[in-house]
């Protein structure tokens, strides 16, 4: 085996990161993943304030993403406040080009959660849906399919009752709710009604009717994990590293033993047949070292033998993922 050292500049090496995405398509039944129908100033004891399971998702919603926008702390702002005033609405999370409403939020609202397991580092804007069925797995009467628009709202393109199915993008009048990409929150704030007898909020509950009707959903989304990658260009010039020190090429160096007296400079000779100008060695690794003395931080092993050239310089790029 030949051992030679070069050094990699600094030009030479690059750091990148790319998303990737998977596709993951979930239940009620999926670990984790949850809703709750929330309900305002719901108290089990309302002497003490002291707030039901829904009072107190409603409470989180509305403190964390509709502070600024619902009607009731509107009513005790100066009129000169803004329409926002929540630290989450300035990190930019969405395109100005595609407004991010947030003007319907009431007294009731249907959230979904979803755990950072399933969707890394975000939800990827626009693969969002939520699809609910009525009556049972084996007999659906609706099915209910809701999407985002790839800026955070969420809208039904086959609603029955609609402003306007077809063009559900972009209107602050058709929209139904919400979704926050980097949290796998998603709400239904709209509090009409899907069909004349599915409302939004009815969405992943069950409903306890004549008719003992259910809704059953699943999600889909991707999720975001973010790969990064190093990447390193190794040039090695004509005529470099061309000469090997594997015994096994010497005149001596099968034979176990130096050769005696002044014949002890031809063990470092090459064999008769490996002197022709056509002969090169090859090699099949590159060894990344700290320095020469330590062991090696990265080997990378090549699909083939590389042959060295005198007349031209051979550059090996590789990628490490981390």
């Amino acid at each position: 085996m030949s051992l030679k050292f070069g050094r990699i500049q600094y030009s030479e090496q690059t750091f990148t990161e790319q998303d990737f995405h998977k596709n993951q398509t979930l239940t009620s039944a999926s670990i984790g993943v949850n809703h709750v129908l929330a309900k305002q100033d719901d108290y089990s004891d309302s002497v003490r304030k002291k707030l039901t399971v829904s009072g107190s998702h409603w409470a989180f919603i509305h403190g964390m993403f509709y502070l600024s926008g619902s009607t009731k702390v509107l009513e005790d702002q100066p009129a000169d406040a803004g329409k926002f005033n929540w630290i989450y609405h300035n990190f930019n999370q969405h395109n100005d080009l595609k407004p991010f409403h947030t003007n319907k939020f009431y007294s009731t609202a249907s959230i979904f959660y979803i755990p950072q397991q399933y969707f890394g580092e975000r939800i990827k804007p626009g693969s969002f849906q939520l699809t609910a069925r009525t009556g049972s797995y084996t007999n659906t009467t609706k099915e209910i399919i809701i999407k985002d628009d790839g800026n955070g709202n969420l809208h039904s393109p086959n609603a029955h009752h609609s402003q306007s199915a077809t063009t559900f993008t972009g209107s602050s009048e058709n929209y139904i709710g919400n979704i926050f990409y980097d949290l796998g929150v998603a709400v239904l704030t709209e509090t009409g009604s899907w069909s004349g007898s599915v409302n939004y909020t009815d969405i992943g509950s069950q409903v306890t009717s004549s008719e003992k009707t259910y809704r059953y959903w699943n999600l889909n989304l991707n999720s975001t994990t973010p790969i990064f990658t190093s990447q390193y260009s190794i040039k090695i010039n004509a005529g470099d590293f061309n000469r090997t020190m594997n015994a096994s090429v010497r005149l001596f160096g099968g034979s176990g033993s130096l050769p005696s007296g002044s014949d002890v400079s031809q063990y470092f000779n090459l064999q008769n047949k490996l002197t022709g100008s056509g002969w090169s060695p090859y090699f099949s690794q590159i060894h990344l070292h700290r320095n020469q003395q330590e062991e090696p931080l990265i080997v990378a092993n090549l699909p083939r033998s590389v042959k060295m050239r005198d007349d031209m310089d051979i550059i090996v790029t590789f990628r490490m993922d981390h």
